[in-house]
């Protein structure tokens, strides 16, 4: 029998709970594998300030920092139903980590944030035959990220990746080339965040309308585009570049 969805999602109080609970277990993981270790713990309510908690100094993060680019892709694709384990980041340095993120969910299966851990195994690298177990990768490749507290850099990096990703360059797009960007930074969970659009305008020379316009249209072509998405793009006048 279903429960009603009221009767199974938590309080605030019950929230705080386990928010507490993880806070002391990011504690004792931290001093348990320091200095090699941190743990970081996001809610995803507000992505641009996610971090509510940092043990550990690895990534220079601190509370109040932003959302990765991989939880901005996995919130934005609804790919929060697995977690993630052992999968490569990249740190400055040539700094070798690797991380598991957890996602955390109500008692409705609904996610509101992550409990992540980041470990630095670069000491460990010339004893990789010894260590092969300890520090082998246990996701695809494909799976990166990048750690950093500035949403204007994460923002930026994303752009830059799917430009390069285009082949063409940014001063090389054509209209069409435009459209497939947006779509693909739209896919990777950019346009979640409010200071993508200014930050696009500014590396491109594009108006603001023109950027949700050609948005718009990107999703209109895979078909995409939600009610809610309608409405906020309905909202944008028709001015040109």
């Amino acid at each position: 029998m279903n429960l009603p969805e009221q009767s199974v999602r938590q309080s605030p109080d019950d929230r705080a709970e386990v928010l507490l609970l993880l806070r002391r277990l990011a504690t004792a993981i931290e001093r348990l594998f320091a200095p090699f270790c941190e743990v970081i713990i996001h809610d995803f309510a507000d992505l641009e300030h996610s971090i509510v908690h940092v043990e550990g100094t690895l990534s220079g993060r601190s509370i109040g920092g932003a959302a990765t680019d991989l939880l901005l892709n996995t919130v934005r694709n609804g790919q929060t139903d697995r977690d993630l384990y052992n999968y490569k980041t990249t740190l400055p340095g040539d700094r070798r980590i690797k991380s598991s993120t957890i996602f955390l969910r109500d008692g409705a299966g609904q996610v509101y944030g992550a409990f992540c851990i980041n470990y630095d195994t670069t000491a460990f690298v010339a004893f990789q035959r010894v260590l092969a177990d300890f520090t082998s990768l246990e996701v695809e490749d494909s799976v990166t990220e990048t750690l950093s507290d500035d949403i204007n850099q994460t923002i930026s990096g994303i752009i830059s990746e799917t430009v390069a990703e285009l082949a063409t360059g940014s001063l090389g797009l054509n209209r069409d080339d435009k459209i497939d960007l947006l779509a693909r930074l739209d896919e990777k969970g950019v346009f979640q965040v409010k200071k993508a659009v200014p930050i696009l305008a500014e590396q491109f020379g594009f108006s603001r309308a023109t950027i949700y316009n050609y948005l718009r249209e990107a999703r209109e072509r895979k078909g995409t585009r939600s009610g809610r998405e309608s409405r906020e793009l309905s909202d944008i006048g028709d001015e040109k570049d």
